[in-house]
């Protein structure tokens, strides 16, 4: 069991085992400073976004509930299961079939429409190879990766197929300024 002692500074006793989603839970809640991925049952932490980040966020969001999707069924920096307790993510913005019950801290891949990630320093490979093809794997149809080095951001925009051997990966690739998707209305995503 994962011992937290909330006061600051933060004190964390890790079990003798890998960690699981559980445990991650039980972190996060005492620490609302940072967000925390497993990747098969290795912590990770996971700086806020920064301002940039945080305003594409918002923008996305505020898109996708202004154009007829319910705010309960669009979420920032959601919990999402990628295994069943060695795994888990937490993504910048999240489309849902339909509303998590109430308390829900992982998502179900198979309730998820869409995943979004917004490219950060330092998170490239994470954001650009090793997330997508965890959510590939994990059956999500639609992956969009949010680039912002330097120029106007763009959105790479992806479905779910298979590659070369035969593995789900995200293909039918295109590419748009943001700003130009967030001018029209979002896509039929169900």
């Amino acid at each position: 069991m994962t011992v937290v002692h909330p006061t600051p500074p933060l004190v964390v006793q890790l079990p003798g085992r890998a960690l699981t989603l559980d445990d991650v839970t039980q972190l996060a809640a005492a620490d609302e400073l940072h967000r925390y991925e497993l990747a098969e049952g290795n912590l990770l932490v996971m700086p806020p976004a920064d301002t940039e980040d945080a305003t594409l966020i918002t923008q996305l969001v505020v898109w996708l509930v202004t154009n007829g999707y319910s705010p309960d069924r669009v979420l920032a920096t959601p919990g999402l299961r990628i295994t069943e307790s060695s795994s888990g993510r937490s993504p910048d913005v999240l489309v849902l079939r339909r509303p998590a019950p109430r308390g829900t801290v992982w998502i179900d891949p198979a309730d998820t429409l869409l995943v979004v990630e917004v490219v950060s320093p330092g998170s490239e490979n994470l954001d650009r190879t090793i997330k997508p093809g965890e959510y590939a794997r994990a059956g999500i149809a639609r992956f969009w990766r949010i680039e912002r080095d330097g120029g106007p951001a763009t959105a790479h925009i992806y479905a779910l197929g298979s590659d070369e051997r035969g593995e789900p990966a995200y293909i039918s690739h295109r590419a748009v300024l943001l700003d130009e998707l967030l001018a029209a209305a979002p896509p039929h995503l169900s």
